[in-house]
């Protein structure tokens, strides 16, 4: 007999099959330790990231993918939580910018609060980045603070929910790029969930496939449309994103 999920770990990836082999070095001795999914969302990749995930779940028996035909790190990313079986659902990064061993601190936060999320911002001293990147993390930050108070880094790419949280949230979500991340805690504290900030260590990659840029424009697009939802009258948002 089946036992139930207890972790599923979900990683948006694009052209990302060179780090692939990598993140699964490092977070399957992890993740191991628990009775686990890991689930990769092939985010309209044109490389040869649909082989290497092929290959991988040969090897590695927890690993499944799911293929999109578009870009969208929120459209991904939703996929694969609707997706995901199990009663804690992790979503991280496939350059584990912050480490794999994280997710034993993210589990213990998750059995008492609903949502857990990673901040680089409330000990900056163990995050390395940019002075660029922390420049506009920041301003982004003050522009969304509206709609997620107390919270210091939405954009994290580090985020557990449980499972029931997971369903009722990606169930109502709507954003398909970079800005998911602030309606789906926005949601979370809209639907009366608990949501727990934590600091965690965070080494920028050279080679995120974010764009700086075009990305940070099309947040901003995001986020008024996110303010517009926000200002319905009440209850009116949730009907609309459902």
């Amino acid at each position: 007999m089946n036992r139930p999920v207890y972790l599923s770990i979900i990683i948006p990836v694009h052209n990302e099959r060179d780090r692939i082999e990598a993140c699964l070095d490092q977070l399957v001795p992890h993740a191991a330790r628990y009775n686990c999914e890991i689930i990769f969302v092939d985010n309209g990749s044109t490389d040869h990231t649909r082989d290497v995930l092929d290959v991988a779940r040969t090897i590695y028996r927890p690993v499944r993918y799911i293929h999109l035909d578009r870009r969208g790190k929120g459209l991904a990313v939703r996929a694969g939580m609707l997706e995901a079986r199990g009663r804690y659902r992790y979503m991280c990064d496939v350059d584990l910018s912050t480490p794999a061993r994280e997710i034993h601190r993210f589990l213990e936060f998750a059995r008492v609060h609903d949502v857990v999320i990673g901040s680089r911002e409330i000990r900056p001293e163990q995050t390395q980045t940019t002075w660029t990147r922390r420049f506009i993390g920041r301003t982004f930050h003050r522009l969304v603070s509206p709609l997620v108070p107390g919270l210091v880094d939405t954009q994290c790419g580090f985020k557990m929910f449980r499972d029931y949280a997971a369903m009722d949230i990606f169930n109502r979500s709507k954003v398909e790029g970079m800005a998911f991340d602030v309606e789906t805690l926005w949601l979370a504290f809209e639907l009366g969930y608990s949501v727990e900030e934590i600091p965690v260590p965070w080494v920028h990659d050279p080679n995120s496939r974010v764009r700086l840029v075009y990305d940070s424009l099309q947040m901003l697009m995001d986020v008024a449309r996110l303010n517009v939802r926000a200002f319905l009258p009440a209850g009116q948002h949730a009907r609309s994103a459902s």
